[in-house]
């Protein structure tokens, strides 16, 4: 897994200046340091974010598609039900982020982690991912829908009742996490890591009758 790198001197700056100013040059934004800060409505622009700190900063579904997000850290930042359709996320970290809702619809997350994250209801449909790793994260119903994905890891998160159809579990270790009520096809349970008591919990979704 490979973490963000961000400068040691990152510019304070406000979103409401830098991006108008990104969008009239068409220039990237860089090594800046948002604080406090809410994320503004757009309509439909492509936005690149590279080496940015987001800090308590408050995003909201904004009409932008296809933002990139490269070496980036958003810290304590409220993203409840902020759409990300068809972004890219390479080299980010969430952490302590509260993120009930949050769509990544048919983007591409490389080298992403989530930590201590409230992420209940959020959807990773259609989404290609490599190197992404949740630790201590709520997960609740959440979505992973025909999710293409390379090397992800779960520690300690709460994943009751969340559905993972059309994605094949190989290779997943859920043992330290909560899966009670998950949804999930058959055929993509081989070769999911769970403890023994996790596997009767399992055992409804193939059809078994266990008594004693």
């Amino acid at each position: 897994m490979q973490k963000p790198e961000l400068s040691q001197a990152l510019t304070p700056a406000l979103l409401e200046e830098v991006i108008p100013d990104a969008l009239d040059d068409g220039q990237d934004i860089e090594s800046c340091h948002f604080y406090g800060e809410d994320f503004p409505l757009l309509t439909g622009e492509t936005l690149e974010f590279s080496g940015c700190l987001f800090e308590k900063c408050v995003f909201s579904p904004c009409g932008a598609e296809r933002l990139v997000f490269v070496d980036c850290v958003f810290e304590g930042c409220d993203l409840n039900a902020m759409l990300f359709p068809k972004s890219t996320f390479q080299r980010a970290l969430f952490r302590n982020c509260r993120m009930t809702g949050t769509q990544f619809t048919e983007s591409v997350l490389m080298n992403v982690s989530f930590e201590d994250c409230q992420m209940d209801f959020a959807n990773f449909a259609k989404v290609k991912a490599q190197h992404m790793a949740f630790a201590c994260c709520a997960l609740k119903e959440s979505v992973f829908f025909e999710l293409k994905w390379q090397s992800m890891a779960f520690r300690e998160c709460n994943l009751r009742r969340s559905e993972w159809m059309r994605t094949p579990m190989k290779g997943l270790d859920l043992r330290s996490c909560e899966i009670e009520g998950i949804v999930a096809e058959m055929g993509n349970l081989r070769g999911l890591k769970v403890n023994a008591q996790q596997a009767l919990l399992l055992s409804a979704l193939l059809g078994l009758v266990i008594s004693d």
